[in-house]
């Protein structure tokens, strides 16, 4: 999903660069700036938590809860920056003209397979309540 994400994200700066609007590009408008890079935040948090639980992996340290996470918030990642991609596109960006809106039909999968969102919080939070616990004892 961090994949897809960062794919689609990919395919919209260069349009944003180059698509005009009163005479500037739509890049260039500070509020667009700041949607961008609130977007890139984002996209790099998700990898952030994809290098760490990889690093749990190879380590041979427990990685369950990393990778849930991870898996989580991936998969909202993509939801996310696929939606603001067709935003930033305006009308163009939801048809066929444009990559995004497969990108954003593919990122709605993230959430159903590879274990449902809830199943992916039910895991975190069954993980942290046991980290808790031994602490206490």
């Amino acid at each position: 999903m961090l994949g897809l994400a960062q794919g689609c994200f990919d395919a919209t700066i260069p349009y944003l660069l180059d698509r005009k609007q009163f005479g500037s590009p739509v890049y260039d408008f500070q509020g667009m700036q700041h949607q961008i890079a609130e977007a890139s935040t984002r996209l790099e948090a998700g990898r952030l938590l994809v290098y760490n639980a990889a690093r749990l992996v190879e380590g041979k340290k427990d990685f369950i809860k990393e990778a849930s996470m991870a898996k989580h918030y991936c998969a909202q990642l993509a939801g996310y920056i696929t939606r603001k991609c067709i935003d930033w596109c305006g009308g163009v960006g939801i048809s066929t003209d444009l990559p995004q809106e497969k990108f954003f039909r593919d990122a709605k999968v993230g959430t159903i397979y590879e274990g449902t969102t809830n199943i992916q919080l039910n895991t975190i939070a069954k993980l942290v309540r046991k980290q808790y616990a031994k602490s206490e004892e």
